[in-house]
């Protein structure tokens, strides 16, 4: 049974500008960054890691097939579905 979360994982092609965005825009805190490769960033105690092209999930898995990889920042509306409002 799950009885927790820690955080996500999110791979994203610019470490940098999505820092920015979820601290800025979206009231995270900074909690680590190792650019360009990766960066923590926390709300409460949840966890949000932000993986560059550099990071080791951005990396083709054993089999060579490569993870997906979100379209990025402001790709929500091209969402199938409408995302949760976060509240602050």
């Amino acid at each position: 049974m799950l009885s927790g979360l820690y955080g996500v994982r999110y791979q994203v092609k610019d470490v940098g500008r999505s820092i920015d965005f979820y601290t800025q825009q979206l009231g995270f805190k900074l909690d680590r960054k190792h650019l360009p490769a990766f960066a923590q960033v926390s709300l409460g105690d949840f966890k949000l890691t932000l993986s560059g092209p550099g990071a080791s999930g951005s990396r083709p898995v054993p089999d060579g097939r490569r993870k997906r990889r979100a379209a990025g920042i402001g790709s929500c509306s091209r969402w199938p579905i409408s995302p949760l409002p976060l509240r602050l």
